[in-house]
C-alpha cells in the first residue's frame, strides 16, 4: 500500500506516534490517532558532539612522538551520503563502507549509529540496520587490530530519516540535486 506523504517536524524530546496494521499485514506509522492504532514514544536520537579542541601550549614544548602511521589510507562511509534526507525507510538503513587497502587478517570493522555500535558481521563493508526511525543520525567507523585499537577512523556522517503523515498527505516537490 502507499503511504501518504509529507514531512513531519519532530519536536525536541519524545515524539508520539501511532502504529497499527492494515488487512493486508502492512505496518503504518501516523502521528495521527486512528481506531486499532497503538501508541509508540520515540526518544530523539542522541546525536554527536565534536570533541573539545586540544589546549594551545605556549612556550618551547618538547615535540610529540610521531604516532606509527596506519596501515590504511582511507575509511569512508559510501552511504549513506552526508546531510543525505531518506524518506519512507521503514526503519531499515543500508551502509557501504570503504577502506582502501581492503581490511588486512586481525584487523575489523566497527560501526556506530548514533554513538551505539552496531554489530558488523567479520570483514563485511556492507550491512542493513534495523529500527532506525524517523530524526537526524549519525554514523561513524573504524578499523580497529585484534588488540581493540583503532588504527583509522571515518569522518562522521550526519543523515536525516523522514516519515510521511496522514496528516498533511502531500510529497515534498523534488529539488535539483536531492529527492
Amino acid at each position: 500500500m502507499l503511504l501518504c506523504a509529507a514531512l513531519l517536524t519532530a519536536p525536541v524530546g519524545a515524539t508520539e506516534v501511532y502504529r497499527w496494521v492494515d488487512p493486508d499485514g502492512q505496518a503504518h506509522f501516523s502521528d495521527q490517532w486512528r481506531p486499532g492504532a497503538e501508541k509508540i514514544r520515540i526518544e530523539k536520537s542522541p546525536g554527536f558532539s565534536a570533541p573539545a579542541p586540544a589546549p594551545r601550549v605556549s612556550g618551547t614544548a618538547a615535540p610529540a612522538e610521531p604516532k606509527a602511521a596506519s596501515p590504511y589510507e582511507a575509511l569512508e562511509i559510501a552511504s549513506p551520503e552526508q546531510e543525505e534526507v531518506l524518506w519512507n525507510i521503514e526503519g531499515q538503513l543500508r551502509v557501504s563502507l570503504r577502506v582502501n587497502p581492503e581490511l588486512r587478517p586481525g584487523h575489523a570493522l566497527r560501526l556506530f549509529l548514533d554513538g551505539a555500535e552496531q554489530q558488523l558481521p567479520a570483514g563485511a563493508t556492507e550491512i542493513q540496520l534495523q529500527d532506525v526511525f524517523r530524526g537526524v543520525h549519525t554514523l561513524k567507523a573504524e578499523v580497529v587490530n585484534d588488540a581493540g585499537e583503532v588504527l583509522i577512523s571515518s569522518p562522521t556522517r550526519t543523515f536525516m530519516v523522514r516519515q510521511t503523515s496522514l496528516a498533511n498527505p502531500v510529497r515534498p516537490i523534488a529539488t535539483p540535486g536531492g529527492p
